[in-house]
């Protein structure tokens, strides 16, 4: 069984289900019948019976005294029992009281021993022992006994009539009916047979798609899904595989994205340590020119040289940063209160601070300090110079989580770049490494939240969400 595909077991287990449940429904049909053809053999042999009794008694009343003694009787029945067989086309005898046969039709003399048989049940030591009305079944023959009663209830006759079974008999349209029957099992059962094969391909299919699916799977690649339009089984299974393709994509991006980040940090470092290492010698140098007071010319070039060293110093600090981050000191406070001291700072350039209450999150107050002043920096380069700036901090808290809103009216970010921003070398500014972004969102991430923009001809606002804790 073991070595059988599905596809066949799936067949086989339905086949067999399908005909046990034809060989139930066939022995009960089989069983009904037969009890339908019994009933209908013991109801005629009844309305026979009563027909030869009520024939009998027609012949005992047209005689001038009723017989009493055996030779009376035989006298009287043994030329009528024929003729009444005859009439009604069963064998029959009678008997007196006390078991002896007074008369019996011919054919019924060729069952002498089964008549014997069942009519000593009924006599015992000579005496009368009450009948009533019995039927025994033997095998093709239907006997039945029966008395014949005196006006003063007392047994004149025991009557037995010989039914012989005759399934010929029965009605034409339950045999018909019978046929018919049999044809419609057949038809269903070659349908259910049909039914149970493309139901078995079916689903050997369907399991077929998700292993070649499975075998088309690649972590390096885009894998695609699969669809299903049932909640079974099967759709459960793929809806499983598609989960999984799902959260396969979002390791890839987070891998690649942990891939870069390191690759930058560690090119950072890289740059920063081949910076910082002739500025020191040049600058104690440049001093040293700076000093000298014979010429002014060399004096202003060691003070231009300076301030470009400077500004060397300060890039070689900023991949300084950016390669070695702080470890995280998380704890609860009022991120709303924080902020407005971050931003408080900017009040006199044009930066507006609104929020609806205290928001409490677990984050690093420093760098969420750090985070506030970089988005606000960037927000205020934004505004071109003819422009007056406006710049609006927005804290809002929610059911389960606080958005705090960064929007300026700059001229907003080039639809061409949008998918770089926090990219650790996007910049649109003229100076700076384009490290402050990508710095900002993975702070934010580890603190367990999402940062995202929205940006027009008008102006950009960046959006963060954060968890809240109410303890």
């Amino acid at each position: 069984m073991r070595f059988l595909t599905l596809r066949v077991r799936t067949f086989l287990f339905m086949m067999l289900n399908l005909l046990l449940a034809f060989l139930l429904t066939g022995a009960f049909s089989l069983f009904h019948f037969q009890e339908e053809t019994t009933n209908y053999h013991l109801q005629r042999l009844e309305r026979k019976e009563r027909a030869i009794i009520s024939h009998i008694e027609y012949v005992i009343s047209g005689q001038d005294s009723v017989p009493r003694s055996y030779d009376e009787w035989s006298s009287l029945f043994n030329e009528r029992l024929n003729e009444i067989g005859s009439v009604h086309k069963l064998d029959l005898a009678i008997y007196h009281p006390m078991g002896e046969r007074i008369a019996a039709s011919v054919n019924a003399l060729e069952n002498q021993g089964v008549l014997q048989e069942r009519l000593n049940e009924f006599s015992k030591d000579g005496r009368r022992t009450p009948l009533g009305r019995k039927v025994d079944d033997s095998g093709d023959l239907l006997i039945s006994t029966s008395e014949i009663l005196d006006a003063d209830k007392e047994v004149d006759l025991i009557v037995k009539t010989l039914y012989r079974v005759d399934n010929s008999a029965i009605p034409e349209s339950e045999i018909e009916y019978l046929k018919q029957l049999v044809y419609v099992y057949l038809f269903l059962l070659l349908l259910g047979i049909a039914l149970a094969f493309v139901l078995s391909n079916y689903i050997s299919q369907n399991m077929r798609r998700v292993i070649e699916q499975l075998k088309k799977f690649r972590l390096n690649k885009s894998n695609e899904k699969l669809d299903w339009r049932f909640n079974d089984e099967i759709g459960e299974l793929i809806q499983q595989y598609n989960d999984m393709v799902d959260q396969l994509e979002r390791t890839a991006v987070e891998l690649a994205t942990s891939e870069r980040e390191s690759a930058w940090k560690e090119m950072a470092q890289q740059v920063a340590h081949e910076i910082k290492n002739p500025l020191t010698p040049m600058r104690l140098t440049l001093q040293m020119i700076e000093r000298e007071k014979d010429i002014k010319e060399v004096r202003e070039m060691a003070t231009n040289l300076l301030e470009e060293v400077e500004n060397l110093t300060h890039i070689a600090e900023a991949f300084s940063r950016f390669a070695q981050m702080p470890g995280l000191k998380l704890e609860r406070f009022d991120i709303s209160y924080q902020t407005n001291r971050a931003v408080g700072l900017y009040a006199d350039r044009g930066v507006s601070f609104i929020s609806s209450g205290p928001v409490y999150a677990y984050v690093d107050k420093e760098q969420w300090s750090r985070i506030m002043h970089n988005l606000v920096k960037n927000a205020i380069q934004s505004v071109p110079n003819n422009r007056e700036t406006e710049i609006v901090i927005l804290v809002n808290k929610q059911e389960s989580s606080a958005s705090i809103h960064v929007r300026d009216n700059g001229e907003g970010i080039p639809e061409s770049m949008h998918e770089r921003v926090f990219e650790p070398n996007f910049t649109t500014k003229s100076s700076g490494m384009g490290l402050g972004l990508a710095m900002v969102k993975n702070l934010i991430e580890n603190f367990g939240g999402t940062i995202r923009f929205e940006t027009s001809r008008s102006g950009t606002e960046f959006i963060i969400e954060l968890p809240i804790t109410t303890e």
